[in-house]
């Protein structure tokens, strides 16, 4: 490793608390201060633009390792989350990767999406340990990258339920977590023969499912590889036409979702005559994504749809 590479620092940073040693060794060889205690929805960053690194904390990672968010005292638990590498780094980068790789030569060595509400060009590229991930983001108008992203591995989230948090909110997820269950889209092996036995009998409720078999989590690694797309764009509101999503979906057949009713307001029941109404749409869009009539604004396969089959 030389002066200016801090590659082998930051791969020990990452996951780790912010008042964890391999964090302090970082910021004092990017020769900045250390970090700050971030809050849940808002990151903290340390960065030197004459190395080429810019590195952040959160205090919530979408990585089950690391929910949910928790408070030590006073602060909120904060860790090394993400970083931004860019050209000028001098440091060793992911395996395959070079600055100097146009889109052709990225294409074929990586697999190439378009994400983002910005519509990016990005390459995932392959992890630099366990635990962790990269992407490159183009710069369409020069064809060479942009810069990496480096973080600890997350999932897309389409349902969270937050300790504490008052379950009636989450009736609507739980219908679709339930007709996730029942069709095939989770994953193989995500309920036990019990458990999914005691869904389609109705013997517990599709709140009860999300809530408790599920863990309160419906999330990317919980359903099968070739729906994940479909369901974080229907369930995140991310879905071109806008009105083919889960929310709008909502609304329509049952007034609103219960997260956003007035105090007072009567909420929708944890009930399957209720989850009888809405699972009819929920098919619908599903058909209506595979035959391509709705599509996702941010995440478009660009290599050989090789992520449609995989299960």
């Amino acid at each position: 490793m030389t002066a200016t590479d801090l590659t082998a620092l930051l791969l020990d940073a990452l996951g780790q608390r912010i008042d964890d040693p391999a964090a302090a060794r970082l910021a004092q060889a990017m020769g900045v201060k250390p970090f700050k205690n971030a809050t849940p929805g808002n990151s903290v960053h340390i960065g030197n633009r004459k190395l080429g690194l810019e590195v952040a904390a959160t205090a919530q990672i979408v990585n089950r390792a690391y929910f949910p968010p928790r408070k030590d005292g006073r602060r909120w638990v904060s860790w090394v989350s993400h970083a931004f590498v860019y050209p000028n780094y001098r440091g060793s980068l992911p395996a395959g990767f070079d600055w100097s790789l146009d889109d052709a030569a990225l294409r074929a060595r990586f697999r190439r999406r378009v994400e983002g509400g910005l519509e990016e060009v990005r390459y995932a590229l392959l992890p630099p340990r366990e635990g962790l991930e990269a992407k490159a983001t183009l710069d369409q108008d020069r064809d060479r990258p942009l810069h990496l992203l480096i973080r600890v591995a997350e999932e897309s989230d389409y349902a969270t339920i937050y300790p504490g948090g008052d379950p009636a909110h989450s009736v609507e997820d739980g219908f679709f977590a339930a007709w996730c269950a029942l069709n095939d889209v989770l994953r193989a092996g995500r309920l036990d023969a019990d458990a999914l036995a005691a869904l389609r009998e109705r013997r517990t409720t599709p709140l009860g499912l999300l809530s408790g078999t599920l863990g309160g989590l419906l999330w990317q690694d919980d359903v099968r590889p070739r729906h994940a797309s479909f369901c974080h764009a229907y369930a995140k509101r991310l879905m071109a036409p806008d009105a083919a999503s889960a929310l709008h979906d909502v609304r329509e057949l049952f007034g609103d979702a219960n997260y956003w009713r007035k105090a007072g307001e009567a909420m929708t029941e944890d009930s399957w005559e209720n989850f009888d109404r809405i699972a009819p749409r929920y098919s619908q869009r599903l058909a209506q994504w595979q035959r391509g009539e709705i599509r996702s604004t941010v995440d478009r396969s660009q290599r050989d749809g090789a992520d449609a089959d995989r299960d």
